[in-house]
């Protein structure tokens, strides 16, 4: 017979679940918006072509897959 506890343990590890890959995608999304953003500002600042969008795009992405990196090695 199941209690009213094992129902909150079924919705916590279902929560659990979507947890990782939420923080997967926030690292990878927000990397590289915030990247754009950043490369977007300093192409309008300068009135440059679109390469420090570009740049900055990369580098968003770069440090975003870090964060995933960092993120996996971390759990156990």
């Amino acid at each position: 017979m199941k209690t009213d506890n094992d129902h909150n343990d079924s919705d916590a590890s279902l929560w659990a679940a979507f947890a990782v890959p939420g923080q997967v995608l926030a690292y990878i999304l927000g990397g590289a918006g915030l990247g754009l953003l950043v490369g977007h500002f300093i192409d309008d600042a300068l009135h440059s072509s679109p390469i420090a969008t570009f740049i900055g795009l990369l580098l968003g992405l770069a440090i975003g897959i870090y964060g995933v990196y960092r993120l996996v090695t971390s759990l156990k």
